[in-house]
């Protein structure tokens, strides 16, 4: 019997640790190359949201071969310009060639300097930076990928992930997969000045033991994240999912790239 018990309490232990492994996702890579986009949006022009959202679909959120092994982030190919380190891989066409970067930032640069000097893409900047549909549909129109369903899927991207607001300096932490507010400096003086019972320390102690015992062995487990998920987080767990998947069957293909929202 006690043999059983200690098994038990092993098997909870393990299945606890295995919902809590990391892995790279989305909104992980979101808040990881967030300033980065943010940065060049301010020196290069190219909006931010859009800038995530092509790293999104181009690197499969950082899994694919090409952004771990290679530090490209954009599937940007060599082209006659390119002086760089190179890779080949199969894409459109059998051993394309890709540039190779020391790190990501790198990339991030690169796919700013590729835009802004490349003229096929002038018209870009002609455009609100504000207005992402149109930068998408844009992208598209001169010739970024070959995948005729780009545009949108950098718009359903933008949009489930709210990249459009990713600039406002007090918005958006990443906490337990979940986009959520950042409080102002303002508002953590007067929170402290106030000393609300929820901030004080034993209150919160005893909102946690009121847990129930489910929630304290499994809250962390994927079974019961996913139970207890909103339908914004279904959605975005979702497309997770289909990134990882994509990147499980095939290294990252642009015209092979397909998410159904619904």
């Amino acid at each position: 019997m006690k043999k059983i018990f200690i098994f038990a309490i092993a098997f909870v232990i393990n299945l606890i640790a295995f919902g809590q492994s990391k892995k790279t996702t989305t909104e992980d890579y979101i808040l990881q190359y967030r300033n980065i986009a943010i940065e060049n949006e301010k020196q290069y022009g190219i909006p931010a949201s859009i800038t995530l959202a092509q790293g999104i679909i181009e690197s499969g959120s950082g899994r694919s071969s090409l952004a771990k092994e290679s530090n490209n982030h954009f599937g940007i190919k060599c082209h006659s310009s390119w002086t760089g380190k190179k890779t080949y891989k199969d894409d459109d066409n059998k051993n394309d060639c890709f540039r190779v970067y020391d790190n990501a930032e790198e990339s991030f640069t690169d796919h700013s300097l590729f835009l802004t000097k490349n003229k096929r893409y002038a018209s870009l900047f002609q455009l609100d930076k504000t207005d992402y549909k149109s930068w998408a549909n844009g992208l598209k129109q001169c010739g970024y990928a070959t995948n005729p369903n780009y545009a949108n899927l950098l718009i359903d991207i933008i949009e489930l992930y709210e990249l459009n607001n990713i600039n406002d300096n007090s918005f958006y932490l990443i906490a337990d997969n979940t986009f959520v507010e950042q409080p102002s400096k303002d508002n953590n003086i007067k929170s402290n000045q106030n000393n609300t019972p929820s901030d004080n320390p034993q209150t919160k102690q005893e909102t946690k033991k009121k847990k129930s015992l489910m929630e304290r062995l499994f809250g962390n487990t994927k079974w019961w994240k996913r139970k207890h998920e909103t339908e914004q987080e279904r959605k975005r767990r979702e497309m997770d999912e289909k990134i990882q998947k994509m990147i499980d069957e095939q290294d990252v293909k642009r015209n092979d790239f397909e998410i159904n929202f619904e």
